[in-house]
Formats: structure tokens, sequence, C-alpha cells
């Protein structure tokens, strides 16, 4: 945890550190990818997380245009000493330390602060494999986003089977009642156009991974085009997951939000 952090955000880079009151990105540069991770408590896992991305992208068209960004939720393992040592070692990199938590906030900052035309999201546990990057931004020229999709044609989960077949019906069950074609609403393994996500206008609060109801939802309303590729989900190896084998309260929020979005044209907003 970082010492004498008196505002919400501390950007770190170059060896070098600003404390902010909003994720306005003080490092900024001009890139064609960014790269955001948020992190809790995944400290066993930074380091093989970047260096797997880097070694991909940097096979790629973007690898000598592109930022790994880590937006930290103020963890209580040593995720803040190592973010001060990949600012100096790894020039692509900028870490973020929030003085708030939440996945949706984390990743919303993180594309707030991105410097890349092109933004991809995923999760540090080594659970959304790197190695499919790259078919991933194989499609970005024709998409404004692609998800890497664990319940499309050929995703799968290696999971438990709670786990496997809980996310499974729960996200058919939620596509259902908002009326989208999309199959994977929960992820973060997800690729987009950072000027077509701006055309997405949040209306609600979010407590776990159910903004991504909201992202496509309304993805859809502004007549983005979308693309789902299926991809294997690997259940994490190092370090503990924060939603537990059968997540009730998360499940709960799904479905309340799936409603919300589905009937929303027939309510006032407040």
């Amino acid at each position: 945890m970082p010492k004498n952090q008196n505002k919400p955000y501390r950007f770190i880079s170059q060896n070098k550190y600003f404390d902010l009151d909003s994720p306005n990105n003080p490092f900024s540069s001009e890139k064609q990818l960014s790269i955001i991770i948020p992190t809790y408590n995944e400290a066993e896992n930074i380091k093989e997380i970047v260096s797997k991305v880097k070694d991909v992208i940097g096979e790629t068209e973007f690898k000598n245009s592109y930022e790994i960004i880590i937006v930290d939720d103020n963890s209580k393992d040593n995720t803040y000493e190592l973010l001060l040592s990949l600012s100096k070692t790894e020039k692509n990199f900028i870490g973020i330390n929030r003085l708030k938590r939440g996945i949706a906030s984390a990743v919303l900052d993180g594309i707030n602060a991105a410097n890349g035309s092109i933004v991809l999201t995923l999760d540090a546990d080594l659970s959304h494999p790197p190695e499919k990057i790259p078919e991933l931004l194989s499609y970005i020229k024709d998409y404004d986003i692609v998800i890497g999709s664990r319940y499309t044609k050929g995703g799968k989960m290696d999971a438990s089977f709670a786990r496997k077949w809980g996310g499974f019906f729960l996200n058919r069950m939620c596509s259902f009642i908002i009326g989208t074609s999309v199959r994977d609403l929960g992820g973060n393994f997800r690729l987009f156009r950072k000027d077509s996500f701006k055309k997405i206008k949040f209306r609600y609060p979010c407590t776990f991974a159910e903004f991504g109801h909201e992202i496509f939802y309304r993805a859809e309303k502004e007549g983005l085009k979308i693309k789902e590729v299926p991809f294997v989900y690997y259940n994490r190896k190092k370090g503990k997951s924060k939603m537990g084998e059968l997540p009730v309260k998360q499940a709960i929020h799904y479905i309340k939000r799936a409603f919300q979005l589905r009937f929303e044209p027939f309510l006032k907003y407040n």
C-alpha cells in the first residue's frame, strides 16, 4: 500500500508518480493500443501477466505503439511495490493506485486514462489467455467491440461445475431478458474502439460485473458492431478468487440489472 497518498488516484510511470483528484492521465502519449488490467491483491500474478502480454504484443503490428495499464484498488498485498518496480523497468507501463474499489469503475477509469485508440481489458489471474489477444485484434478493424467469449459456440470454462454451468445459465437468462444477442455479458476479456466506447452513456451504478449488461445493451442501441470470439477460460492457478464458487449476490445483481434494462424504455429516469 502506498504511503502519503492523499488523493483518490496515484499515477505511476517512468519511475515517477503524481497524485490526482481524477483519472486524467499525466503520462499522455500517442499509442495505438492500451491494455488495461484491473487488480486487487493479485501480487502473485502481476509480473507473469505483464510478461506474457508483452511477449504476445511483441509479435503483433502494435509492438511499437502500446501500453499496459494496471488499475489497482489499493491492494493489501505488495501490489503497490510491484507497480513501483515495473515503473522503473518497463517503458510502456502505467500503474494507477485508487483509493476506491470496484471492477466496473476500475475498468472505466482505465479506459479514461488510456492513451490508445484501441483498448483491451483482461483479468490479472491468467484466466484470460494472452495468446488469444492477436485473434481478438484481428477483428477490431471491422467491429467496434470484440468479446473473448466463454459462452458462444466453441467457448469453454476450465472451472468447477457450479461456476461453469451457473455462469452459463445466468448469462443466457440475462441475455434473454435484456434482448441482446451477446452471450458472455459478465467477462472482462474485451476489446474496444475507444471512440466507439465513448458513445455509451452509463446510467446505473454497478456493484459487480453487471456493467457488462449495460455496455452491450447500449452498444446495440447505438448500432455498434459486436463480435464474440470463443476462448477457453482457465481457472486461476495463483491467488484467491474474489467471487467464490457460487456468487449468489452477483447473480441477484445480474438479474436485477437485466430487468432494469429490459423495462427502461417504459420508465422515466429520476
